[in-house]
């Protein structure tokens, strides 16, 4: 390749059904967050529209449609609170395994 530019494989998972309370077990829950694993990298696609609502229902831009940047803010909470309650039920197991 010319330059610096080099080619990577690249592997395209569409993961929705993502809702609030995943962590917990809601929706597809663990097993939609499980799927997460395997990724190098997370892409999240906004509706920047603010038609839907949170579980992504078209709500036709009315007052139940959630804005996009509280969409972007609950995603990355239930992804932080997904692993922080994996860590958190292992934690004895990590700890014994971690030599400090």
């Amino acid at each position: 390749m010319p330059g610096n530019r080099r080619r990577h494989p690249l592997l395209v998972k569409d993961v929705a059904g993502l809702v609030p309370g995943a962590y917990l077990g809601r929706g597809r829950g663990n097993a939609f967050l499980n799927d997460l694993c395997d990724a190098d990298s997370l892409i999240h696609v906004v509706d920047a529209s603010g038609r839907s609502d949170r579980e992504g229902v078209d709500q036709g831009g009315t007052a139940q449609a959630s804005d996009p940047l509280d969409e972007v803010g609950w995603v990355r909470r239930e992804i932080h609170m997904w692993i922080f309650c994996n860590l958190r039920a292992k934690w004895d197991t990590v700890r014994r395994k971690t030599k400090l």
